[in-house]
């Protein structure tokens, strides 16, 4: 896994919750670090697909990129919520497929990681034969559903058109087509969709926050 993991994620998603004290808001403050020249670079920024494909890269300091919403933005990485509208072409290192979110379209790619997806397989493996071991039976079973999760976390070949979905990646720029390379993903299927609606309301309070 990369550094940027799925606690990351995780974590990012638990700062999304808006508490409302007693008559009184919080609005959402993106994390973000000040470089040498005093800009703010933001990381884990909500954005809009539409966003991403206005972006220019920031000179003099590879891998930030700058949009506006209408203020001006840097950031290195960002969260995009879309629906899988189709696939795009794979090959032997990433999966691909186009996600729009309303606002427009892009192609996302997923690292096939093919040394975690052997160690996960071969764990799961170890769970199944220990859980016909009648004193391991309850812990494998919950190593099974554990590990069943980790690979989900990882493999993109799992995720189908029609499926919506939380993207954190990083926007790549290549022959003037911008992409986004994907670090975690998460699938939004359920009934509830509380990762829709809590990124709505964090990417609504922040773009409002910028037009003040």
């Amino acid at each position: 896994m990369t550094s940027h993991s799925l606690n990351d994620l995780e974590e990012q998603l638990d700062n999304f919750i808006i508490r409302k004290n007693k008559g009184a808001e919080k609005t959402f403050v993106p994390p973000h670090k000040t470089a040498p020249s005093g800009q703010k670079i933001h990381d884990h920024i909500p954005l809009l697909v539409r966003d991403i494909l206005k972006s220019s890269l920031l000179p003099d300091d590879a891998g930030v990129f700058t949009t506006h919403i209408p203020a001006t933005l840097n950031y290195r990485t960002c969260l995009v919520y879309g629906f899988v509208s189709g696939r795009g072409v794979h090959n032997k290192s990433f999966h691909k497929y186009i996600v729009d979110d309303g606002s427009g379209s892009i192609e996302i790619s997923i690292n096939i990681k093919p040394k975690e997806r052997k160690l996960i397989t071969s764990l799961h493996n170890e769970a199944v034969a220990l859980s016909t071991i009648a004193d391991f039976k309850n812990i494998a079973q919950i190593m099974q559903r554990l590990l069943n999760q980790a690979m989900s976390y990882i493999d993109g070949s799992s995720i189908q058109p029609g499926s919506n979905i939380l993207l954190f990646g990083r926007p790549n720029l290549f022959r003037g087509k911008w992409s986004l390379n994907v670090i975690s993903f998460l699938v939004d299927n359920g009934r509830s969709r509380k990762l829709e609606l809590v990124y709505a309301d964090c990417l609504i309070q922040y773009y409002q926050s910028q037009k003040k």
